[in-house]
């Protein structure tokens, strides 16, 4: 189809009809893509323009300068004088021409000469309705304004180009991303309008190229795929992940790129669709791994990963893993980006997941073997926590608990100075863990864990561990509120076992019971028996049961009842 457009201009041009041909490659967004056809077309334009000057000629020269420069003139800035300039001969034959307006406006616009643009663009304004030019015109009357009145920018959605609303939501973002201070209101305005000019958009591409009504002007796949990726990220902002999911979709079916395709990966993710998610993340590296950054690629591989390990599809995630270990140590060491936070924090996770992945196939290291791989990565990353934080516990599994005290010393003191937080929350856990499980010391554990929920970590463990601690340490009143915050972060903790739980809420009834909070220990230690049976919470059950028996009876000898 887009074939045929482009040989109806090159017809039309044939045979004089350059209103026609103008029509076609500039409303139509029609130019081939090939910069050697471009090329040759400019050559044959620049001819017949000099032969016989026509406004329409000049008005495709025009949009060649303003889209494919580098045909003519590697230099940019003197490309858009060149389009001032044809511009201007064209409007000295027909003032009203609108492509011509619209070129010459267009080309001082990006030469940020905005006074001059003003001129041609209220011209193009008043010949045709374009929201694209209401925006930047205001955007231009405003420019020396810090606080403009968004509620004067009004404009016309319902455009019959497709390429005039898309480009209009384009112009909308910009705005809301420079005037961060936009009154709540008008920003709401501002987001609803965005995204009418993407539907707006999306609807008179999909009428051209899916359902093929015969317009030529709308039948632009790309400019289709780009509009669905825009609109996809409206519906996931507004929580609504499989209309993302169908919209990006119909965009990658007629021209997939690297961006739309991140887009729906995202949309899976939020729908919690890991499956598919998977398959677009491993498309995103095999179809375009090469055009990404560094961190873009390591950033992709540690998310197949992470969602590998989530449904326990471990020989899966290893080769993943292996891939992105393999890829990370080819780099050159010196170069700056290897210690990049953000790599070396895909590269730690692999290491991580690499161990959860040998564990649960049954093809763990010795520790021995562990402990040997940590050293040398630590001698090339001295100063990463996650690394320093394995080191500690290989030297808990070899039994040397000041070492491992050591590390996780290190660990938390290079997490400060990163502004870690989650590896600063990790380090005082397991340093509690350690010093409560194998030091004994329940002092010592109920500081590291209060520092570590200090730090912001609502893990159900570290909650479970400080009711613990405080528990033993006969401190009832924070007994009672770590073991609430525990009973509260247990649904979204996965496979405690009842006996835990039971701990829990026996613990609490304990500290109840010395608050002489009867009634409150008795509910809490009914609980813990329909988890775990035991013979003590019973014992326990049955003094509180008996205190309160007692307390009442003496309120009735008291008040006479």
């Amino acid at each position: 189809m887009k074939q045929h457009i482009q040989q109806q201009a090159e017809k039309a041009l044939s045979e004089g009809d350059y209103a026609t041909a103008s029509k076609i490659w500039i409303q139509g967004n029609a130019l081939p893509q090939d910069p050697t056809i471009v090329e040759s077309l400019f050559k044959q334009i620049s001819a017949l323009v000099e032969a016989s000057p026509n406004p329409d000629l000049y008005a495709i020269l025009g949009i060649i300068a303003l889209d494919y420069n580098e045909v003519f003139e590697s230099d940019r800035e003197k490309a858009l004088i060149e389009c001032v300039q044809w511009s201007k001969k064209g409007l000295d034959i027909d003032p009203d021409n609108y492509n011509c307006n619209r070129h010459a406006g267009s080309a001082l616009y990006w030469l940020r000469d905005w006074e001059a643009a003003k001129k041609y663009y209220k011209k193009a304004a008043e010949l045709v309705t374009s929201p694209v030019l209401q925006i930047r015109l205001f955007n231009m009357q405003n420019q020396h304004n810090p606080n403009p009145d968004f509620a004067t920018l009004s404009i016309d959605i319902f455009t019959t180009s497709g390429m005039e609303a898309y480009n209009a939501g384009v112009e909308i973002n910009y705005l809301l991303g420079k005037y961060t201070a936009i009154p709540a209101q008008q920003a709401q305005r501002l987001s609803t309008m965005r995204y009418q000019c993407y539907e707006h958009a999306y609807k008179l591409y999909k009428d051209a190229i899916v359902a093929q009504n015969g317009d030529f002007i709308n039948y632009a796949p790309h400019t289709f795929a780009m509009c669905c990726n825009n609109l996809a990220s409206e519906f996931r902002s507004r929580q609504e992940h499989q209309k993302a999911i169908e919209i990006c979709t119909e965009g990658i079916n007629q021209s997939s790129f690297m961006i739309i395709l991140q887009n729906r990966f995202g949309a899976y993710l939020d729908a919690g669709l890991l499956e598919f998610a998977i398959q677009d993340g491993q498309c995103l590296i095999e179809d375009f791994g090469d055009q990404m950054d560094l961190l873009t690629y390591f950033a992709t591989i540690d998310n197949i990963c992470d969602l590998h390990m989530e449904l326990k599809n471990y020989e899966e995630a290893l080769e993943w893993i292996n891939l992105g270990l393999e890829i990370y140590y080819e780099l050159d060491p010196t170069n700056p980006i290897s210690q990049d936070q953000e790599l070396v924090r895909c590269f730690t996770n692999f290491y991580i997941y690499k161990a959860e992945v040998e564990s649960a196939l049954g093809t763990q290291s010795q520790t021995e073997v562990i402990s040997e791989e940590t050293d040398r990565l630590l001698e090339s990353m001295p100063d990463n926590p996650s690394l320093l934080i394995s080191r500690a516990n290989s030297f808990i599994e070899e039994g040397d608990y000041s070492k491992a005290m050591e590390c996780y010393g290190y660990a938390l003191n290079f997490a400060k100075e990163k502004k870690q937080d989650r590896s600063i929350q990790v380090a005082l856990y397991n340093m509690g863990y350690l010093q409560v499980a194998f030091m004994k010391n329940n002092e010592a554990a109920c500081d590291s864990f209060e520092r570590s929920i200090f730090a912001g970590n609502q893990d159900f463990w570290c909650y479970y561990w400080a009711t613990h601690c405080t528990y033993h340490l006969g401190d009832n009143e924070k007994t009672l509120h770590y073991g609430e915050q525990a009973i509260q972060a247990l649904a979204q903790q996965d496979n405690v076992s009842d006996d835990v739980i039971a701990e829990i809420h026996e613990h609490m009834g304990i500290a109840f019971l010395d608050l002489k909070r009867y009634d409150e220990s008795i509910e809490c230690l009914k609980k813990s028996i329909r988890y775990n049976n035991l013979p003590t919470t019973v014992e326990n059950l049955k003094i509180a049961e008996a205190n309160k028996n007692s307390t009442n009876g003496l309120l009735r000898k008291l008040f006479g009842k």
